[in-house]
């Protein structure tokens, strides 16, 4: 299932402790103590190994992705993804909103001269037939690319959407021209039910996913049934939040690297092809870069159960429990979002524009005054704090 390509670089894995877990740890749910599959102590010290790229089969897709794959989203330095793709990466990930339409123009300038070595994922929105095929034209356009290796329509949220008739017809179409060569969804809210909906639809290749150590049994049940299927699944925002200013408070521990603990939860999954983490400079694309190959440790454990016990009120699960529950309209789920990219990830630009792109009536404003929140979250954030920080930071 995966094979290994070895670069010769001169540099070698860093932030490497001793010991390791051979399976996994759920730290979905603070209420309870995390959960330890399986543990075992190893003598060998990850700075011995030489630095490879691990590449797996994206499902029943014929190709073979390095497990550590490029996410664009925020990437404005396009040199940092030509050395990416020297380095051996050849899974990227952009969006036609991404920077305004931007980032795919430069992602397109980028793989332009080694296009056939590239796995290149776009994705829109779900909307009209036509809308969806005038964005897949103007995708293509700003690549500078005859084909999309891999074409998604994003946050779906619920089952009913995977078997919208307006998406299924875009891309059988966009398959059958020979402008994409495979179809799938990128899923942000109710993962479990989506990604169950898409094993049963039989119509879909791949999936791209949020999923990291915060993530419940529930989803990684329904993300090995995608696999066994066939389906491709690529985690993205695997670190669960890679520290913006926001999730800075209250923690303490800095000896350990928290992102490459995540990143190494994420990436000793069987069931994962690859991942795609935001990658924005040299030092972060060599940070990812190192982790592949790395066991999860016991230090590993301990230093994401602390970044969780001090983030755990300020991250938003996206269960979509809350979704039009506020009798004022406000969409307090992707709200949540907008916010997670401002402190959780450091994105304040981002945050911003996402959360004007949603309709006045939509935004927090409302929330400002109401000393009545009817909204409870079953992960117990304060949903009324979190929606007037939302608006203060973001409007």
């Amino acid at each position: 299932m995966k094979e290994k390509k070895n670069l010769g670089r001169r540099e070698f894995l860093k932030n490497s402790i001793v010991g390791a877990f051979g399976g996994g740890v759920y730290l979905s749910s603070l209420n309870s103590s995390p959960l330890i599959k399986t543990f075992s102590e190893k003598n060998k010290s990850e700075a011995q190994k030489e630095v490879e790229v691990e590449y797996r089969k994206l499902g029943k897709i014929d190709f073979k992705a390095s497990l550590l794959g490029f996410g664009a989203m925020i990437t404005s330095d396009p040199a940092v993804l030509a050395k990416a793709l020297d380095m051996g990466i050849n899974y990227v990930d952009t969006s036609r909103g991404y920077q305004r339409g931007k980032n795919e123009i430069m992602v397109g300038k980028v793989i332009k001269s080694r296009r056939k070595e590239v796995f290149l994922t776009t994705k829109t929105t779900l909307k009209g037939t036509n809308e969806i095929l005038s964005d897949a034209e103007e995708s293509l356009r700003a690549l500078d690319t005859d084909y999309i290796d891999s074409y998604l329509i994003k946050s779906l949220g619920v089952r009913a959407n995977i078997f919208d008739e307006r998406g299924l017809n875009a891309l059988e179409k966009l398959k059958k021209d020979g402008k994409v060569r495979y179809v799938g969804t990128s899923v942000h809210s109710n993962e479990a039910e989506v990604v169950n909906a898409m094993v049963d639809s039989g119509f879909y290749d791949l999936v791209t996913v949020r999923y990291n150590f915060r993530s419940d049994e529930k989803l990684e049940k329904a993300l090995e049934r995608a696999h066994d299927a066939g389906i491709a699944v690529v985690a993205m925002k695997p670190m669960g939040g890679r520290g913006g200013k926001g999730f800075d408070v209250g923690y303490k521990n800095k000896e350990l690297n928290h992102f490459q603990a995540a990143l190494k939860w994420v990436m000793n999954k069987k069931f994962m092809c690859s991942t795609i983490p935001s990658i924005t400079s040299f030092k972060q694309l060599d940070e990812n870069f190192n982790t592949m190959g790395m066991d999860l440790t016991w230090s590993d454990r301990k230093i994401l159960y602390e970044f969780a016990r001090a983030t755990d009120k300020l991250y938003c699960r996206a269960c979509d429990v809350c979704s039009g529950v506020c009798p004022d309209n406000v969409n307090i789920s992707e709200i949540m979002r907008y916010l997670m990219y401002a402190e959780g990830y450091g994105e304040l630009e981002l945050g911003r524009d996402s959360y004007n792109s949603l309709s006045f009536s939509e935004r927090a404003s409302n929330c400002i005054n109401c000393d009545k929140c009817v909204v409870t979250c079953p992960n117990k954030l304060n949903v009324h704090e979190r929606m007037v920080r939302a608006h203060s930071m973001l409007a």
